[in-house]
């Protein structure tokens, strides 16, 4: 590429920014006359369209365009800091005082504060949201502001504060933007004092805290949006996202006014209370695990959860500016803990107790994301594109393709398909660019446990979607490394083409480098095998009862579709009632498209499907429950789902989140 390619892509990328922050979304450029209505995409004017500049249809990053190069395994690999609580409660939610929080006063059932984004939200900006919530003003539903613990009441016991910032964050520190970082957002805890993030080490950013969970203590997390105040659905300095969020926590069993769903916007200078029960699914129909007596069915409890943003018409930019973390929650099943014997039926690996090692060391979230920089180093959310927003730069918490310094001990690995686009299909080799590939043991799906593991040399992972894999490094010789690579052909936003790239040409998104074991080293981790039991599957739905729903997903007018639908949000929600299970089957109707379908509320299981691309790698791993459906290109898939314990509305849509930015979204209620 010579030079004044280069300029014309620099000019270009400039142009769609500038676009971007005048608020000239899909709908204005059509307007406009500049964006192309059978293609959804900017049409191929010089200085204006990527097409113009590459004579592509859409700009395939690391061949058509380019970031500025760096030295790959260089930087360290990020932990995400942990989030601590506020406050934790003693014996009573009484304790709580004003003066505890940074802002808007103690929670409380119902909001009360100027502050409190459900007042403004309601009262002011959408009055027609308030039939969406079964309680005046977004009130909480599983907390009634006492004590009381009656049917699927939990009240609080600890409280988080967490923040949504501006930052500088150093993605890799060869960019040009150096230690000094580049604008971008994430959430940061309450102690946070500003400064860059990334490879200095700092506390926050991209991605935020992550925040463990368990089941039988309730949480609630107030999150205070302190990013730039602009319009709403105006785009800011970035040149990618805007100020008004929402948090969703991918994929808790949690109601409604706490779902963080793509309507409760969460405004600048303002705060919204999410109240998390931990309560097993179906704790209002009189169930309660065995051991530790948590209403609610143990078989139906969750594991890796993510949050991240989910503002209608800007999820998949909101995310790529940085608001995303990690969440896991554990429980009787998985209590977290390996060195104390007995805790768990399965010990999974947590820490050592040698005198190095720290909480939940050798259990460790990763988010896989791919972004794309411009010429002059500066990150670039392809706007004039609705394939999917691709690039060209793997990064994992942050980073572009890290190392991480590993034990020789097994380690689990929480890996999340960020996106916002580019499946994957991952494998671990010895050494880089070799064939020598070393098996993982995928012990849950989607954050669900599986009912069996299961050891293979890869697999598949759509966006959204979440695989627990072991890893045992136990017995590798100091300075042995592995490379965690991505070999799915998936040049676009369409999705994988179902080839396998060859060995040397994947996306090599981190490596592993083994040291020398540190004195007094333990592994009192359960030794994995491949078909030990994990977790026991719930009943069944009754199919024979259950009400039948057929869903679309499509695409017209450039732009995406449920049903033939585009999403409106002032469309009465497809209405389901409390308590009941329903059987949906989900066509792709967009030909070489693929789509990772998410319902928000409850877990799914996958009862048929016909016309998957093959291999499929994860078929074994699709036997457990999901909460996110690969729908390869033509293929129809049948899945039962239960609506239980709360009422309000959901989403379901597309997570290669830039279709359901233009379309590909539905709401359903239940009552």
């Amino acid at each position: 590429m010579n030079k004044s390619q280069m300029k014309l892509i620099q000019r270009t990328m400039d142009v769609q920014r500038e676009l971007t922050r005048e608020g000239l979304n899909r709908r204005n450029l059509m307007k406009l006359g500049v964006l192309g209505a059978g293609t959804g995409m900017l049409l191929p004017i010089s200085g204006l369209s990527l097409r113009a500049a590459l004579a592509a249809t859409c700009p395939i990053p690391g061949s058509e365009i380019i970031s500025p190069r760096v030295t790959p395994f260089k930087d360290p690999f990020r932990r995400m800091p942990e989030l601590t609580p506020t406050y934790t409660v003693k014996s009573s939610v009484s304790e709580l005082t004003d003066a505890m929080f940074l802002r808007g006063g103690k929670p409380m059932q119902m909001p009360y504060s100027p502050m409190d984004s459900k007042l403004k939200l309601l009262h002011e900006e959408h009055p027609e949201m308030k039939g969406h919530f079964p309680i005046k003003d977004g009130g909480h539903q599983a907390w009634d502001g006492t004590d009381s613990t009656a049917g699927c009441l939990a009240p609080p016991k600890n409280f988080y504060e967490l923040r949504a910032i501006r930052h500088k964050h150093v993605w890799h520190s060869d960019l040009p933007a150096g230690a000094g970082g580049q604008l971008a957002w994430g959430f940061a805890p309450r102690n946070w004092a500003g400064g860059v993030t990334g490879v200095d080490g700092a506390i926050t950013g991209v991605p935020g805290p992550v925040y463990r969970q368990k089941y039988g203590v309730a949480n609630l997390v107030r999150l205070y949006n302190e990013l730039p105040d602009t319009p709403v659905d105006q785009v800011g300095e970035l040149g990618v996202g805007t100020s008004t969020i929402c948090t969703h926590m991918h994929n808790n069993h949690t109601p409604s006014e706490s779902d963080g769903g793509p309507l409760s916007y969460n405004y600048p200078g303002h705060f919204w209370d999410y109240h998390y029960p931990n309560l097993y699914a179906g704790c209002s129909k009189g169930f309660v695990s065995p051991k530790w007596g948590v209403r609610g069915d143990y078989k139906e409890g969750l594991g890796t959860l993510w949050y991240h943003d989910h503002k209608h018409d800007f999820t998949s930019q909101n995310v790529y500016a940085g608001l995303f973390g990690a969440c896991p929650i554990y429980d009787e099943v998985d209590a977290g803990d390996e060195t104390v014997l007995g805790a768990t039926g399965v010990r999974f690996p947590t820490h050592s107790q040698d005198a190095g090692s720290f909480p939940y060391e050798f259990d460790v979230p990763m988010i896989l994301h791919d972004r794309q920089f411009d010429p002059n180093g500066v990150d670039f959310f392809p706007l004039g594109c609705f394939d999917g927003a691709m690039g060209d730069m793997p990064t994992v918490n942050g980073t572009i393709q890290p190392v991480m310094k590993v034990q020789p001990r097994r380690y689990r690995f929480r890996i999340i398909s960020g996106g916002p686009s580019r499946f994957l299909w991952l494998w671990l080799s010895q050494g880089v660019n070799t064939s020598t590939f070393v098996p993982m043991t995928v012990i849950a799906n989607d954050g669900n446990l599986l009912p069996r593991a299961v050891s293979t040399q890869s697999f598949k992972a759509a966006p959204g979607e979440r695989m627990d894999v072991i890893i045992d490094f136990t017995g590798m010789k100091p300075g042995t490394e592995f490379v965690l690579t991505n070999r799915a052909d998936s040049p676009t936003g369409r999705g994988p083409s179902g080839k396998l790239l060859p060995v040397g040409q994947g996306w090599n998104y981190m490596k592993f480098q083994v040291e020398a074991a540190r004195p007094g080293l333990t592994d009192n981790s359960t030794k994995i095998v491949n078909g030990m039991p994990l977790r026991p599957l719930p009943d069944p739905v009754n199919v024979a009862t259950a009400k039948r729903k057929i869903w679309v997903w499509g695409r017209g007018n450039g732009a995406w579709n449920a049903n033939g639908v585009y999403f409106d949000r002032y469309a009465a929600p497809y209405e389901i009632p409390e308590g009941t299970a329903e059987v949906w089957t989900h066509k792709n109707g967009g030909g070489s498209w693929s789509h990772p379908i998410h319902p928000h509320n409850e877990e799914f299981r996958i009862l048929s499907r016909k016309g998957t691309a093959t291999p499929n790698p994860t078929s074994a791993i699709e036997t457990g429950r999901k909460d996110t459906l690969r729908l390869d290109p033509s293929e129809e898939a049948v899945t039962a789902m239960r609506f239980r314990d709360w009422k309000g509305y959901w989403p379901m849509h597309c997570h290669n989140t830039v279709h359901e930015d233009h379309g590909m979204m539905v709401l359903f209620k239940v009552v």
